[in-house]
């Protein structure tokens, strides 16, 4: 079944890494596995092999596809990266020095009271567990013009990790209330079932399924949101970015042969990082959308004292009454 973009984007770090790979197959349009593999006499002990005849044009297609959506990926991490700045000079400016230097610790220490709950959820907001995340039959359709046409379907799909965050930076500003958090996750760990077909870049065709295994190193994530009130409470603005310096995948029977598919795991994986940062801006919208709606969902019934209590607590509520006012 088809999944909303943002929920199916999830797992993105798997649905790019399987989908973003050029490969040969035995259609007329493009070479066989076997013209492939004559090509490479060593891949399992020579890298200067591995990255000659059909498998170095290969990549060098990539490289050119990254290159030329350079400045298109430029543009969409730059933004996130100026919107923190702004926001850094923002709070700066509303709040003086001391009080932001405790405010930003009361967020860092629910920052902190929430990556303790990840394993157990958060059923009184009917929030699952977080740590490790379970997801089932994710689908995912891609028509990316600088990727190609892919469909990938993925299940009984466990994410661990996730609660062994560092919050590497983490502003809260009264006005608003505003919130600017960085988090980076060391290490994030994938597995489940994956099945894939398509085209990549109108040229090479991808066919696969089976038991898949991801590490995901250096997963940062940026989030800034602004809280409101008119009826209750929702956010006025929601704004995500994220980036992953590395993957390692492992796909069983990709391209259904076991040599074949240890050639093209060993591709992609240095590619995936580039693959990522090329679908991000089509996808970020659909992952912000669904994040603020969860939220919205969430939070209407509470009030503003309800939630200035829980992010700064009762005195300093008393201390600023007028914070209450919408």
């Amino acid at each position: 079944m088809k999944f909303p973009a943002i929920r199916r984007m999830v797992f993105l770090v798997v649905s790019a890494t399987i989908g973003s790979c050029p490969t040969a197959s035995s259609s007329p349009r493009s070479p066989g596995p076997g013209f492939l593999l004559d090509g490479i006499s060593n891949v399992a002990t020579s890298a200067s092999n591995f990255l000659t005849g059909v498998v170095q044009r290969q990549k060098e297609l990539l490289h050119h596809v990254t290159d030329t959506a350079t400045d298109y990926v430029s543009n969409a991490v730059e933004k996130p990266r100026n919107l923190l700045m702004n926001t850094a000079i923002m709070t700066t400016n509303y709040i003086d020095s001391a009080a932001s230097i405790g405010l930003d610790f009361k967020l860092r220490r629910l920052l902190e009271k929430f990556r303790s709950r990840m394993p157990y959820g958060f059923p009184e907001l009917d929030v699952p567990v977080l740590e490790p995340l379970q997801l089932h039959e994710i689908y995912v359709e891609t028509h990316n013009p600088e990727i190609g046409d892919l469909n990938i379907f993925v299940d009984n799909v466990t994410i661990s990790g996730l609660s062994t965050f560092v919050v590497d930076r983490a502003r809260l500003s009264l006005l608003g209330p505003t919130i600017a958090v960085n988090l980076t996750i060391p290490t994030v760990i994938v597995d489940g079932y994956y099945n894939i077909s398509g085209i990549l870049g109108d040229t090479f065709e991808l066919h696969g399924s089976g038991p898949f295994a991801a590490t995901a190193r250096d997963f940062k994530v940026f989030f800034m949101t602004v809280l409101g009130y008119s009826r209750g409470m929702y956010l006025k603005s929601f704004d995500l970015d994220f980036s992953i310096r590395d993957v390692k995948i492992r796909m069983a029977n990709f391209m259904g042969n076991s040599k074949y598919s240890s050639v093209m795991n060993e591709v992609f994986q240095e590619l995936t990082p580039q693959g990522i940062e090329i679908i991000k801006p089509e996808i970020l919208p659909d992952i912000q959308d669904f994040i603020a709606a969860r939220v919205n969902d969430t939070i209407y019934h509470l009030t503003m004292r309800d939630v200035l209590t829980f992010l700064i607590g009762e005195n300093e509520i008393r201390n600023n009454p007028h914070l209450l006012q919408p």
